[in-house]
């Protein structure tokens, strides 16, 4: 048995990190009998988004950054201080084994400084593709200087190990949850396209909202939902453009929801326009629901999910007038769209939790020669 800390700012809101962590603490501590401690910063009295097995022992250290600040600026400065002292007092008393840096978070920067006999992991969830190709500057050198000292990094797919000039490097994949032997229904499905995924700049819901506008003018049958939150001044944009553009009766922005994978075994299609998207485990919960999808080529997860006109369909970024004719198909071309329903339900299936989390205990928590 080992001891794991999982490390994060909070499990309260609804996110892909937070699906994660909920996903592998219960897994640890159910299937392979693992002490699990999750330490937040941030938690605010709140109960986690997700069940937690009660075998999971969550701590809230209290600390409360000023999230829209700097986090090296002075009224977080002291914070950090703050995060320090308590997250050391939680470590001595509960001396793990493995440490797990779950998100970019302040720890991130100090861990250095932890006096700690386990191994720290840093996961990465976002892509560095645009990162890599801006001049490096003296505190990027200092972050990728950090990099470099942690026991092991963990990327979510091939592309992004090449943005990492370690040893210490290990590609393991999103877990989703899906049932191997019960097959989605793949016809009679609502004429309702989706998007989900947290309200702000990268997810691009405008530039989806743009394309279906130019979509509607040609086929009015069908109706676009957006499931997620985000700061207040991101929806309220949202919205006012669905109002601009006079598409009320066929855009809706839907909040947040835990029943997502229902809504995806009924739909007809998801729809992506990210920016960027490291490894989207929407793509996969889509697919493994027998959903269809398109999405733009974004760097660099959909094409590390998607292949081409087998399992979904990837769109060349910003080509809308392309975006939108493949719409047009796959509203019209039910076998096509089955099809690529089809083989992407198969391909779900190389990520259940049984096999992505047997990956982890090879490659980290039980790996036998550890750097």
């Amino acid at each position: 048995m080992k001891k794991i800390v999982i490390l994060t700012d909070q499990i309260c809101k609804i996110g892909g990190i937070t699906s994660l962590i909920y996903l592998k603490a219960n897994y640890w501590v159910t299937q392979d009998h693992h002490e699990v401690h999750v330490i937040t910063t941030e938690q605010e009295g709140k109960k986690p988004y997700y069940p937690m097995n009660s075998e999971v022992q969550l701590h809230d250290l209290d600390v409360n950054y000023h999230r829209y600040s700097s986090y090296f600026s002075p009224k977080n400065l002291i914070k950090i201080f703050k995060n320090l002292f308590r997250l050391q007092s939680k470590l001595r008393k509960i001396k793990p084994d493995i440490i797990i840096v779950a998100n970019h978070i302040p720890v991130t920067f100090f861990f250095p400084l932890l006096i700690t006999k386990a191994k720290i992991l840093k996961e990465f969830h976002f892509s560095k593709f645009y990162l890599s190709r801006r001049k490096k500057t003296l505190f990027r050198r200092f972050e990728s200087y950090l990099e470099s000292k942690f026991d092991f990094l963990v990327v979510l797919n091939p592309e992004e190990r090449a943005f990492y000039q370690y040893d210490n490097v290990v590609t393991i994949s999103n877990p989703i949850q899906v049932d191997r032997e019960i097959e989605p229904v793949y016809t009679d499905r609502k004429k309702i396209a989706m998007a989900a995924g947290r309200i702000s700049g990268v997810k691009r819901f405008d530039v989806l909202i743009d394309i279906w506008a130019q979509f509607i003018e040609k086929e009015k049958d069908w109706k676009l939902e957006i499931y997620g939150d985000g700061e207040k001044e991101d929806v309220d944009f949202l919205k006012q453009k669905i109002e601009s553009l006079k598409l009320s009766d066929y855009v809706e922005i839907k909040g947040s929801t835990n029943t997502i994978q229902d809504k995806m075994r009924s739909y007809g299609l998801y729809l992506m326009t990210s920016a960027a998207e490291c490894f989207p485990m929407v793509l996969l919960e889509a697919q493994s629901c027998g959903l269809p999808i398109i999405s733009y080529d974004c760097p660099t997860g959909p094409r590390n999910i998607i292949s081409h006109n087998q399992n979904g369909v990837l769109v060349e970024m910003d080509n809308q007038e392309l975006f939108v004719e493949e719409l047009m198909d796959m509203t019209t071309n039910e076998s096509r769209k089955i099809q690529l329903a089809k083989n992407g339900f198969v391909n779900a299936k190389k990520y259940t939790l049984d096999a992505i989390m047997t990956i982890w205990d090879h490659e980290i928590i039980n790996k036998k020669e550890i750097r």
